[in-house]
């Protein structure tokens, strides 16, 4: 069984909100998307991915119906070739609706999406947006940052408290929209009872300290109070992004 919630807020600075997010219990899907582009052509960006994810997800739940135009991957599972297909198709759209409106070029999004059936969880990530999973008193980052930070961590050059300052820790190296061929990272995770998925923009990871992050997550039962609480945290600490997540908890008590 899954109980799940999703905030999102326009932050402190921002004149429009570019973030989308999605929960549907019925598919069992969950996501964020960070939209960016000039005036409010990220918003635009972040819909269509959304829906163009959900569109296929659905679509694709009989395996034998499912069609694959970008190939099926037989090292990873068939969650995880679902969402990487949903993101690949999320990309084409928004960059042919780039290309088709002169007034959106440079559009783009990041996507974080989470895919759950029964006890079995994929994630697929564009982007800088997070999953993190939340197990025993401990918080994971499950996805893989798009980053010139993150790139450069990976690499040994900086570390994680140096990449958290730097200068160029919101560059990123791809977003859906950004290039006609992206890479898709996936993940399969097998969940427990009580665990707690935590999917976010950067406008709350990115603001809001991890050990904060965690300290809300852990005390706070309810998942409503617990999402508000985090966005309100990042309003504290002057929001000057669009602040958006979305939590969900796994039970194995009932079947999903």
């Amino acid at each position: 069984m899954i109980q799940a919630y999703g905030v999102s807020d326009i932050g402190c600075v921002r004149t429009t909100n570019q973030d989308r997010i999605l929960v549907d219990d019925a598919a069992g899907l969950y996501v964020v998307a960070d939209g960016m582009g000039g005036h409010g052509h990220g918003e635009v960006a972040a819909e269509l991915a959304v829906a163009t994810t959900q569109f296929y997800v659905q679509a694709s739940r009989d395996r034998y119906d499912a069609s694959w135009p970008f190939g099926y991957e037989v090292e990873r599972s068939l969650d995880e070739n679902r969402l990487r297909t949903a993101i690949q198709l999320a990309n084409r759209q928004v960059w042919k609706n780039a290309e088709a409106s002169p007034e959106h070029a440079g559009m783009g999004t990041t996507i974080i999406a989470a895919l759950v059936t029964g006890n079995q969880m994929a994630v697929g990530n564009v982007g800088d947006s997070r999953l993190y999973l939340l197990r025993g008193g401990e918080m994971q980052q499950i996805s893989t940052d798009d980053s010139w930070v993150a790139n450069m961590v990976r690499s040994g050059a900086l570390t994680p408290a140096q990449a958290r300052e730097h200068s160029m820790r919101n560059v990123l190296t791809q977003a859906i929209g950004s290039q006609t061929h992206i890479e898709v990272h996936t993940s399969d995770q097998v969940l427990e009872d009580g665990d707690i998925v935590f999917l976010s923009t950067d406008g709350v990871h990115g603001v809001v300290d991890e050990a904060v992050l965690r300290s809300i997550l852990f005390s706070t039962h309810e998942l409503d109070r617990a999402a508000r609480q985090i966005v309100q945290a990042a309003k504290e600490n002057g929001a000057p992004d669009n602040a958006s997540c979305v939590l969900f908890r796994y039970e194995n008590g009932g079947a999903k």
